[in-house]
């Protein structure tokens, strides 16, 4: 007997409700930066899935709001939440649309930060006299830089289709979005088809590659100098003055400051101003490193 067919389940029922609305979004530019960005959904599925999120997360937010502030006796909050639901539906199409974008940029930094020890871990290999195809099967490849490593697995399926190395390496090149990743594979296929040295190529390679890493490395420690002084201005002190300045208007006599009273603007201060700065600075330095 043949096997049956798997039959769609209730989300993919949902998501195919949307399939027309996704169908106005579609794009190549958006295929393209999807295939970077190794998200392997179908363009339609993956912006009818968020365009159902779109619709049923707000709509869902809004029931459920709505009916605490009713019980609550908030009826006049309704206007803001209806409005807050509103706009919250294409906050979630947007992210949809430029979430590939985020990831391609996440993924070239990446890729531009670990290439100098990929090219390290490969150098090694290619010194002990194995064959280039060797080099992207390296353990330490895959455990310390897991987008290069991504990338390396293209062409290790390219060559199981039966390309050549120089062949596969075009074929990657071709959809990488890293230009560092893309200017090192070519140069290593003009080395191989020009007959070169593999060993020597690597070795200078991963020479540079060090240096290269180095300076990195620096840039980024001054960098963090420079930030823990401004987090120490802003974060530190900012607040004690803030806090100083709310006191001083209490004790003169002070009403408070747009409407809100002492208690209301330290509360304001503390438990939201002050952890909204470090979740800021927290989100920076993530970047950054």
């Amino acid at each position: 007997m043949s096997a049956k067919s798997k039959k769609p389940g209730i989300e993919e029922k949902l998501y195919n409700l949307f399939m027309p609305l996704a169908e106005l979004f579609k794009s190549k530019e958006l295929e393209a930066k999807m295939i970077q960005a190794d998200i392997k959904e179908d363009q339609a599925i993956y912006l009818s899935r968020f365009i159902f999120y779109a619709i049923f997360i707000p709509v869902l937010f809004a029931i459920l709001f709505s009916f605490l502030l009713i019980m609550f006796g908030y009826i006049d909050y309704l206007k803001i939440l209806f409005i807050v639901a509103f706009f919250s539906i294409f906050v979630i199409i947007i992210y949809a649309l430029i979430n590939p974008y985020l990831k391609v940029g996440s993924k070239i930094g990446e890729i531009r930060n670990n290439l100098p020890l990929a090219i390290l871990s490969m150098s090694s290999v290619a010194e002990s006299g194995a064959p280039p195809e060797a080099m992207f099967h390296t353990s330490s490849v895959k455990s310390e830089t897991p987008f290069i490593s991504r990338e390396f697995d293209k062409i290790n399926r390219y060559l199981d289709l039966g390309l050549s190395l120089p062949e596969a390496l075009d074929q990657l090149c071709e959809t990488t979005p890293s230009i560092d990743l893309q200017k090192f594979l070519m140069e290593l296929k003009s080395n191989i088809e020009a007959g070169g040295s593999l060993s020597e190529f690597m070795k200078k390679k991963a020479d540079h590659a060090q240096f290269t890493y180095k300076l990195m490395l620096d840039n980024l420690n001054k960098k963090a100098e420079t930030f823990g002084d401004i987090y120490s201005a802003i974060v530190i002190a900012g607040p004690l003055f803030l806090f100083s300045s709310i006191m001083l208007l209490g004790m003169i006599g002070g009403g408070g400051l747009g409407g809100l009273s002492i208690e209301a603007l330290l509360i304001i201060g503390v438990f939201g101003l002050v952890p909204l700065i470090n979740i800021f600075f927290i989100i920076i330095l993530q970047f950054m490193s």
